[in-house]
């Protein structure tokens, strides 16, 4: 790892502030998890995802949907493509899911995920809220009517959701 050389105290209530390009690098956002683990004499800090569990079984409901309707379905966690090769995601995508609403273009376009990905068709962005916390985001792609880009989403995100309840 490497080490940047940021100096921080602790303030009477034991925070730390992480400065804003350290973040930035990290895509680390507001609200956020943390798991908080000791090695030695290290405080480690590592993004924590409830979905990183539950990954394989997401994504097996994702590869139905894809293989049976034909869509590109992409499952988004901590800004990175799951199921595709945990790939960063284009700041433009990332902006559109901190805003936490569904997200959808009706017109057959271009749709850029990353650098590397690119995929033609409407696009709907649906972000994974659960208890208030935003766990991630299924990105799906097709030619289909947006209406069932849509309802295809809802579904996915509400087995997401009973994944999550089912632990």
């Amino acid at each position: 790892m490497k080490n940047i050389g940021i100096i921080r105290k602790i303030d009477e209530l034991g925070r730390i502030v992480l400065p804003k390009e350290l973040r930035k690098t990290l895509s680390i956002n507001s609200g956020d998890d943390f798991q908080i683990t000791i090695d030695n004499e290290k405080i480690i800090l590592e993004k924590y995802s409830r979905l990183e569990n539950y990954e394989d079984k997401i994504l097996e409901i994702i590869n139905c949907f894809s293989i049976f309707l034909n869509y590109d379905i992409f499952f988004i966690v901590n800004n990175k493509i799951i199921n595709y090769n945990h790939e960063e995601i284009s700041n433009v995508i990332s902006n559109i899911i901190l805003d936490r609403k569904l997200f959808y273009i009706d017109k057959i376009g271009k749709n850029i995920i990353n650098d590397n990905l690119m995929k033609e068709g409407r696009i709907v962005i649906m972000p994974v809220v659960y208890n208030s916390d935003l766990l991630g985001s299924i990105i799906i792609i097709s030619n289909d009517s947006i209406k069932n880009l849509i309802n295809c989403s809802k579904i996915i995100d509400n087995l997401v959701k009973k994944i999550l309840l089912s632990k």
